[in-house]
């Protein structure tokens, strides 16, 4: 019986406590389990792959049957905890946002979303998300004629960033950002107009991050266009959700298209229309009409919109209003309830295994 547990991080991808990964030791220890040192601990909590720990628990002696891994980095950005060698060293792996692969979904765990202004710099006086929905629906976010003044361009507030690996979507960003005309996208976001240092300083570094982590990267991949240039690239915004607030549209491009952000709910909660480059809404779990699924091809894209009516929109904008308002959603996407849920199979599986 687990008692007490630990919990680390990945040394490449450090845990940020703004963001509620402490909530899964809060709930734990509701639970009546105590937080200790990896040296006193029963079983470990991975907060993605951390080799130097899991070297240190083995090195103590402790058995692996009850390691629990939490991936919060998809394989574009952390590819090598996706491995076979690292996911056996594991008796409990659980993948927040990930698309099922059981029909009846009871593998499923929701993304846990939060509000934060600016996602890459999450603060803890970023607006509450019960706040958040109630601000949006009395400001008329979802409201055909609000909806009707903002700007037809498509906006993506992304970073240009690059992969150690082929199975990430940054390419399909850049090729849209350069094919799409000024006239039909901004776009927002680090590394689009940032100087060749800068540029070249990310590629590196994520290419060292990905051999410390026992991963040869893909150098096309870390290349990623380093040379082009964005004509449609507008800066860096403080505020993502204000940016988004002036569209009707915005285009969300997962980092890996199998699973799901909070990139797509930032888009909802903002009343501007999702083309949504991920999963389909059958493998999150989604209600229909939340968003217009695309590929990535730019053809695409632009056929969607050309095909919009009036009545898509209303139906669309419905749709937003009442996922936000319901049950379900706070249930299976909100922080709090998430973490609940992770900490539940977590104490559940310590229990029975």
């Amino acid at each position: 019986m687990i008692k007490k547990f630990a919990i680390t991080g990945s040394a490449e991808i450090p845990i940020n406590p703004v963001t509620g990964y402490s909530d899964i030791s809060t709930n734990l220890q509701q639970m009546g389990l105590v937080e200790t040192s990896i040296q006193n601990c029963d079983s470990l909590i991975f907060l993605n792959y951390n080799r130097k720990s899991y070297k240190e628990y083995i090195k103590l002696g402790k058995k692996i049957e009850k390691l629990v891994l939490i991936r919060l980095e998809p394989t574009a950005v952390f590819p090598s905890q996706y491995k076979s060698s690292v996911e056996k060293k594991f008796g409990l792996i659980i993948d927040p946002g990930k698309k099922s692969l059981i029909e009846n979904g009871s593998d499923f765990v929701g993304w846990p979303y939060k509000f934060h202004l600016n996602p890459s710099t999450p603060k803890l006086d970023d607006p509450h998300l019960d706040y958040s929905i109630k601000n949006a629906i009395m400001n008329g976010f979802f409201d055909f004629d609000n909806w009707n003044k903002r700007n037809d361009k498509i906006v993506l507030v992304a970073s240009n960033k690059v992969s150690p690996t082929q199975l990430s979507n940054y390419k399909v960003r850049r090729k849209i950002a350069k094919q799409m005309t000024r006239q039909e996208i901004d776009v927002y976001g680090d590394l689009w107009g940032s100087s060749l240092v800068l540029k070249i300083s990310h590629r590196v570094s994520v290419g060292l991050n990905a051999l410390k982590a026992g991963f040869f990267p893909r150098l096309s991949e870390l290349y990623g266009n380093l040379f082009s240039r964005y004509s449609n690239y507008l800066g860096k915004p403080e505020n993502k959700h204000l940016v988004i607030q002036g569209y009707k549209f915005c285009l969300v491009i997962e980092n890996s298209s199998d699973y799901c952000s909070e990139k797509l709910f930032d888009s909802i909660i903002n009343g501007s229309i999702p083309l949504y480059v991920g999963p389909r809404n059958t493998e999150l779990f989604l209600p229909n009409h939340l968003y217009y699924q695309s590929s990535g091809s730019v053809e695409e894209i632009r056929k969607i919109l050309s095909s919009v009516q009036e009545q898509d929109v209303n139906v669309m904008l419905n749709s937003m209003k009442k996922f936000l308002e319901s049950e379900y959603f706070i249930e299976n996407w909100s922080s709090e309830k998430v973490y609940e849920k992770i900490a539940l199979k977590i104490n559940s599986f310590w229990s029975n295994s």
